[in-house]
């Protein structure tokens, strides 16, 4: 469990889920629209309440006796009931209930109430959680305070900082007598920094002395052979003089700019993917292309019926799905896309999903 500006965050061990998914007998997947201030628990539980109503009656109805059905929802009764809990919420929360399994957890993307059973769990609106898609790194520079961040489309994470300097003083440890425009507090409203009057000379050199140091420090921590793309998050005028001090090949050409220091880190992650998505654009355009062209060779489908067949086989390598998963609207069309999703996960393939994809999905295959 983790807790940030997201709300609470479970794992979630997708493992533990698809060794539970070959056991028999029915599975329930329940999702929930949850709010990460818990302003809307009310709402929350009285979705959810209703959902192990509707699966009270389909066991009472399928001829389980009234007593085997209390058991069986107990796990999720006990949710319902525990106030506590749900004034800790992120975005979204699921559900897995099966015979001898249950498993709440709590993720930070937005979810529909639904309810499904069937054979298989429901991990399809949980594909942008578990597809492996590219990453960033967010390094938040602010003169109190250096956090790092490595981020998802839907889930940041703050680093540990190791060798990397946490704050100006730490770098700057005798200041010159006068006072220096650029200690907190002296620059504007915006948090950006003063290089004028007298000491201004004096002022720049330690602060370039001071964004170098971290430069270098952060390409010592990520080493320079990495392509996941770095965005900082700093004023303006760090960005040349950090780019040029860091050895770390892939940082992006632009900045979240501003004073990161009272930031949140979700609010850094949405500031960052909207710095990089027309470039992330371009690449998952190219992408795809390059799936295209295996397919049109034979080595893969756009079919999610033949996908389906092929990952209960083992032969996806990646299965590309619409990062919105409504994009997929049919009830038996999203059956066969959460088939092949599952399929491809137990076979150690590839998840991806795109913001644009040439109808439901696409897969290429191994043989």
């Amino acid at each position: 469990m983790t807790q940030h500006s997201q709300g609470i965050v479970d794992p979630l061990d997708v493992n533990q889920v698809l060794a539970h998914q070959e056991q028999e007998g029915i599975k329930f997947t329940f999702t929930v629209s949850t709010n990460v201030t818990g302003h809307d628990e009310k709402r929350a539980v009285i979705a959810l309440k209703n959902q192990v109503r509707d699966v009270k009656a389909q066991l009472l109805q399928s001829g389980l006796r009234e007593a085997a059905a209390t058991e069986f929802l107990a796990p999720a009764e006990a949710l319902v009931e525990d106030s506590s809990y749900w004034r800790l919420q992120s975005r979204g929360l699921v559900l897995f209930l099966a015979d001898g399994f249950f498993l709440s957890v709590r993720v930070p993307i937005e979810l529909s109430d639904s309810l499904t059973a069937g054979e298989r769990f429901n991990l399809l609106p949980l594909a942008p959680v578990l597809a492996s898609d590219r990453r960033l790194y967010v390094l938040a520079l602010a003169q109190n305070s250096v956090r790092l961040f490595d981020s998802t489309r839907n889930i940041i994470e703050e680093l540990p900082l190791e060798n990397v300097p946490a704050s100006f003083d730490e770098v700057i440890n005798e200041l010159p007598e006068r006072a220096l425009d650029v200690r907190p507090g002296s620059a504007g409203t915006a948090g950006t920094p003063s290089f004028h009057g007298p000491d201004g000379d004096i002022d720049r050199m330690l602060v370039e002395k001071y964004v170098h140091a971290v430069g270098q420090a952060i390409g010592t921590r990520l080493g320079t052979a990495r392509s996941q793309q770095l965005v900082l998050a700093a004023v303006a005028e760090y960005l040349p003089i950090f780019k040029a001090s860091c050895p770390y090949p892939a940082i992006f050409d632009d900045v979240i700019a501003g004073n990161p220091e009272h930031a949140q880190a979700d609010d850094l992650r949405s500031a960052a993917w909207q710095l990089v998505n027309t470039a992330e654009a371009a690449r998952e355009a190219e992408e795809q292309e390059q799936a295209r062209s295996l397919i049109h060779s034979g080595k893969g489908s756009f079919d999610l019926s033949e996908i389906a067949n092929a990952a209960d086989e083992g032969r996806v390598d990646t299965f590309f799905l619409p990062r919105d998963d409504t994009r997929i609207s049919k009830i038996a069309r999203r059956d066969l896309a959460n088939r092949a999703l599952i399929g491809t996960l137990k076979g150690s393939g590839v998840l991806r999903t795109l913001g644009e994809i040439d109808g439901e999905g696409l897969a290429t295959f191994r043989y």
